[in-house]
């Protein structure tokens, strides 16, 4: 009799405990709250018509070896490419560094650059320092270094001080004839203003 009543039991659990647990789990769906997906997704608040036509890359990186065999790199904060022109960059907080054949390297930093490979040159504009390990410094609103060859200059008003003293001068242009030639060459044109310092 017991055996049967157990048989009974067990057959009636095996239909009863499904049911149960079919109506557990349609009571959890209609208890549920209705969530919206798209208010509950963190979007990060970025135009991204913007990004896609700003174009900007982090941390651009030039480096090369002019004809004359000068080492030039050019690294900025940030830069775009410019719509007017395939092969140019404008770029922003720019350094370069020019290595010259003789031993001496050249740093310049900028608030601003335009970088044209098809005209060879980058130009660093906005507060404008040039240091060299040799001693001197320069201070202008513009200085354009050659990419091909060897040729760092200004056509804006410049004031380089150095051991010999301060020279002010409207323009100014340091280049290399050839790469036979060991010799560079630093040009001042302009009004040019020496207050000369005599040793102490």
């Amino acid at each position: 009799m017991d055996d049967n009543t157990y048989s009974h039991l067990v057959s009636w659990l095996k239909i009863v405990l499904p049911l149960l647990a079919l109506a557990i789990l349609s009571t959890l769906f209609l208890v549920a709250r209705t969530v919206d997906p798209a208010q509950n997704l963190p979007f990060a608040d970025v135009d991204v018509d913007e990004i896609a036509r700003d174009q900007r890359i982090g941390k651009p990186n030039y480096s090369g070896v002019t004809s004359d065999g000068a080492a030039v790199s050019v690294v900025a904060e940030s830069a775009k490419p410019d719509p007017d022109r395939p092969d140019a960059m404008t770029g922003e907080k720019a350094e370069a560094v020019i290595e010259l054949e003789n031993g001496i390297t050249v740093n310049v930093t900028a608030g601003a650059l335009d970088l044209d490979n098809a005209a060879g040159q980058v130009r660093l504009l906005q507060d404008v320092h040039v240091t060299t390990s040799d001693g001197y410094s320069i201070e202008t609103e513009e200085v354009q270094v050659a990419l091909n060859r060897t040729r760092i200059a200004s056509d804006r008003h410049s004031v380089v001080k150095g051991p010999v003293g301060v020279i002010s001068a409207d323009t100014f242009e340091l280049t290399r004839e050839s790469a036979s030639d060991p010799h560079y060459l630093l040009v001042f044109k302009g009004h040019v203003k020496l207050v000369y310092r005599g040793e102490e």
